[in-house]
């Protein structure tokens, strides 16, 4: 019996479900090879059975890979209106930076015969620009070119490089201009010219139409002037030197200069360098950490974190000072002298309440004199009161204390000299002003001084008692001096 098209579709679910005696199925199978439509309705290939929601699938899945498409495409215009604006903003960054480029040849090349009032407008100027420009292409550098920006430096340090021309201009104007001034001067120059001619090949690489998209920051080569005028203006600042005159410490030296005060052995003891060219030690066995200056081996920060006497009587005051005295006789050397003034209990220190630390201010001593820092500001070392054990000391990076700092100052300009040296100074730089200042004679005591690189005595002059309105006479030759001042 032969199953007409009708019956055979009707019996569609029932051969579906298996519900079909196999007498009945085997006709249904007949049918279905000899009937193309029927066929199509069962669907039968190599065993695979038709499912009738297939069709519906296969719809559902080419729509969501439209979707996915017109997604991807959006992202992808999105992502390219992104890049775009970020390049362009570099392209606005270069023209500040480009501006700033030429302005820095310009005031090196002009400080040592300008003005003081024309020096502080050349910086001033040139410092508002330049810093507007490096923030901006900072913030508008791609991935990678952050990466790269990473381990270098795009930024003149503002302080250490306003102070370096100071001292160029001071020393050329009252005649101590030396061979070191003259190569330090040389040496910006033409660091700021190489910086002005990458800027200038990246400011025409991108102004150059569509392909100006498709071109990179070359942050190394832009870095590289920079990252050497700080290097130069920190040497030449803190010592009068050159960055390859003047050697730091190596690990080994560091190593056993912090064993030998700690009395450690020295190869307990780990530095690792920081990005501020300062080394971070630690002691193996111990609670000891801190920093130390590479170039003096010297610490200019260390912490005892080891646990502190929280109970019993708190020791005599000058016995714990004597203690403090030998130690920093033992970390900076017998022949070193030092003012100590005790300050208080836990001063500046936000130890837990029950902690006792003794607090003492200590600066370098010429003879009868002591150190000065801005804001009558002094190195601390802190003691346990009722133990005696040392536990932290900071050191001020404005009065960097180096190996030789010792002796007296000779005083070859008196007070009252020394005024008069500073009132024929000043009355020239005050030739165009209606009100003249006058300076009084507040104290004499030794600076480190930036202009000639380490400690030197001097009468310090102001408007006021306020230091910030001080200046500084070299008592040994009467030239004017300039405080450190470190980034």
């Amino acid at each position: 019996m032969k199953f007409s098209c009708e019956v055979v579709q009707h019996l569609h679910p029932l051969y579906e479900a298996g519900d079909l005696s196999l007498s009945v199925k085997g006709e249904v199978e007949d049918h279905i090879k000899g009937c193309e439509e029927c066929r199509s309705i069962y669907k039968l290939s190599k065993g695979e059975e038709y499912d009738t929601s297939n069709s519906s699938r296969r719809s559902t899945h080419s729509s969501v890979k439209i979707l996915l498409g017109v997604i991807s495409v959006f992202l992808l215009i999105i992502l390219l209106n992104f890049y775009q604006s970020q390049r362009n903003q570099v392209f606005s960054a270069y023209d500040h930076i480009y501006k700033s480029a030429e302005d820095l040849e310009q005031i090196i090349e002009a400080t040592p015969d300008a003005s003081r009032e024309e020096l502080r407008y050349l910086k001033d100027n040139y410092f508002q620009g330049m810093y507007e420009g490096v923030e901006r292409l900072t913030l508008s550098l791609n991935w990678f070119e952050k990466q790269r920006l990473k381990s270098s430096s795009i930024y003149v340090n503002q302080q250490s490089f306003y102070t370096a021309l100071e001292n160029l201009h001071a020393r050329k104007s009252d005649g101590r201009w030396d061979e070191i001034d003259q190569k330090m001067y040389d040496r910006l120059s033409g660091y700021a010219g190489e910086y002005r001619k990458e800027v200038e090949e990246d400011y025409k690489k991108f102004n150059h139409g569509y392909s100006s998209y498709f071109q990179t920051v070359d942050v190394r080569d832009l870095s590289m002037p920079i990252e050497e005028i700080n290097k130069h203006t920190y040497t030449y600042n803190r010592f009068h030197q050159l960055p390859d005159q003047v050697k730091p410490m190596d690990d080994l030296e560091l190593k056993k200069r912090i064993a030998d005060f700690l009395k450690v052995d020295h190869q307990h003891v780990k530095v690792d360098k920081n990005e501020d060219d300062r080394y971070r030690f630690t002691i193996k066995r111990h609670d000891i950490e801190g920093e130390v200056d590479p170039f003096s081996g010297y610490p200019v920060r260390m912490d005892d974190a080891g646990s502190p006497t929280l109970k019993g009587e708190l020791l005599d005051v000058n016995e714990i000072q004597e203690k403090a005295s030998s130690f920093l006789q033992r970390m900076y050397g017998e022949d070193k002298s030092f003012a100590i003034e005790y300050l208080g209990i836990n001063v500046n220190d936000s130890s837990n309440v029950n902690d006792q630390y003794y607090t003492f201010g200590y600066m370098p001593m010429f003879g009868s004199m002591r150190a000065y820092a801005f804001s009558d500001q002094s190195n601390r070392i802190y003691v346990d009161a009722r133990s005696g054990e040392f536990r932290m000391m900071n050191s001020l990076e404005e009065v960097p204390i180096h190996h030789g700092f010792r002796g007296e100052g000779i005083e070859n300009i008196t007070a009252e000299e020394g005024s008069e040296l500073l009132k024929d100074k000043v009355e020239n730089e005050d030739k165009k002003l209606v009100e003249k200042r006058k300076y009084k004679w507040f104290d004499s005591f030794f600076i480190y001084s930036s202009t000639s690189g380490g400690f030197v005595p001097v009468h310090a002059y102001g408007l006021s008692d306020q230091d910030s309105t001080w200046r500084y006479i070299n008592m040994e030759n009467g030239k004017e001096e300039h405080l450190y001042v470190k980034d």
